[in-house]
């Protein structure tokens, strides 16, 4: 869809330029984002008329786009019980390399990096959950094992850890995981967990056959708020229940066509992409401004 240029100005500029400088300032950004374009092989992608600008990327060569197709279609194959979910997502995960949008700062772009990382969370959860339900418990344990321990305070992550040690039989190290969470919460923040994990604790004590079934994978919706705060400390969970508010699509220039429209109908063996690339990394404001924008160039394999 094309972006105003005054769209563009608010997602570049923290402060918008001053009079005058404005129309030229946004002009050298197009100027370095083409001459980026076509070194990459994009050559007149980045068009612009009656004060817009539009970027005519096939969406199957953008990063976000793929993630989106991708999780999209996870989700479908979820709802059939089909297990090729499990490959999808892990596709989409690997399209993540360290931070969102690393080395890019404003106001715009962290607003974006924080929705991007609240989606790559929830596909991480999704991935998890669909690879114990579908028996790969013991196959997921190392990697659980290493994002518990790079969030601690995450009761979902030990939620999914502690349901994939009880269903390779581990089920005093899936009590322990529960303890050790329980001691970390109220040392650091005098709180005590919530629902979900309690009742997981008590249904492992007892060996509830219902634990293996698939259904039991999915972590209780709300529950996340339903944790008792001891006095004179912070939540560490305090709004990250609540989704980041996604930019206006319009702020930055990019394709129209919509990622559902691209996973409706795919499977994920034609999905599949090469590396990721920032193109757009050119400070153009010392003070302010970084515009930035992660491509994938090349042709699919």
């Amino acid at each position: 869809m094309p972006v105003d240029n005054d769209e563009l100005i608010r997602a570049i500029w923290d402060k918008v330029p001053g009079p005058g400088a404005t129309s030229e300032a946004l002009h050298h950004v197009v100027g370095v984002a083409r001459r980026r374009l076509a070194d990459a092989g994009f050559q007149g992608v980045l068009n612009n008329g009656r004060g817009t600008y539009r970027l005519e990327i096939p969406p199957a060569q953008v990063d976000i786009h793929v993630f989106h197709a991708l999780t999209a279609r996870a989700r479908e194959l979820s709802r059939e019980g089909d297990r090729d979910a499990v490959a999808l997502l892990e596709q989409a995960l690997r399209l993540r390399s360290g931070e969102p949008l690393a080395g890019l700062r404003g106001d715009w772009v962290d607003r974006y990096r924080q929705t991007l990382t609240a989606e790559i969370r929830a596909a991480e959860q999704s991935f998890y959950e669909e690879a114990i339900r579908h028996g790969e418990a013991h196959d997921q344990l190392p990697g659980l094992s290493a994002l518990h321990r790079d969030r601690p305070d995450d009761e979902r992550v030990t939620w999914l850890y502690m349901h994939a040690l009880y269903r390779d039989g581990e089920q005093m190290a899936a009590l322990q995981v529960k303890q050790d969470f329980d001691r970390h919460l109220r040392e650091e923040y005098g709180m005590d967990c919530g629902n979900a994990l309690d009742d997981l604790f008590q249904r492992i004590l007892r060996k509830d056959d219902a634990l293996l079934t698939p259904e039991a994978v999915s972590f209780p919706s709300g529950d996340a708020g339903a944790r008792v705060r001891r006095p004179g400390r912070p939540d560490p969970h305090d709004g990250q229940d609540k989704r980041p508010a996604e930019p206006d699509p319009s702020s930055a220039a990019q394709d129209d066509s919509s990622p559902g429209d691209h996973a409706a109908g795919q499977r994920h063996e034609g999905l599949a992409v090469p590396a990721v690339t920032n193109i757009f990394n050119e400070r153009v404001n010392a003070k302010h401004a970084v515009f930035g924008q992660q491509i994938i160039y090349g042709t699919p394999r």
